[in-house]
C-alpha cells in the first residue's frame, strides 16, 4: 500500500511564509525532478518555492524549485507542478510515496 508525502511551504518569493508553513499539502505525484501538489491557497506560475518534503519513513527534505505549471481540481483547489531547481531527494524515499 502507498502511502502519503507532504510538503510544507518555508519561503515564496523570497519571503517566509508563516502561515503556509502551518499547513501540509499532499503530493500527488513524484519523481526525482519535481512532483505535483494539491493545495486550496493559491500560486503563481513561475514562483519560486522553498518547500520541506515529508516522506512516510519520517524522512524530510528540503528542496527549492519553480511552480511549473496548474490545473484547477474543483472550486476549491488547484494541482499544481513543481520543478526542482535545488537540493536532492533519494529515490530510495520516492518509492514509498509511489
Amino acid at each position: 500500500m502507498t502511502e502519503q508525502c507532504f510538503l510544507q511551504v518555508l519561503n515564496k518569493n523570497g519571503e517566509a511564509q508563516n502561515h503556509l508553513s502551518e499547513q501540509s499539502f499532499h503530493i500527488e505525484h513524484i519523481c526525482k525532478g519535481g512532483f505535483r501538489f494539491l493545495s486550496e491557497e493559491k500560486f503563481e506560475l513561475e514562483d519560486r518555492v522553498e518547500v520541506q518534503l515529508r516522506f512516510p519513513d519520517q524522512h524530510i527534505q528540503e528542496v527549492f524549485g519553480r511552480i511549473c505549471y496548474s490545473d484547477l481540481i474543483d472550486d476549491h483547489r488547484t494541482a499544481y507542478g513543481f520543478s526542482v531547481i535545488k537540493g536532492f531527494y533519494s529515490s530510495n524515499h520516492l518509492t514509498d510515496c509511489l
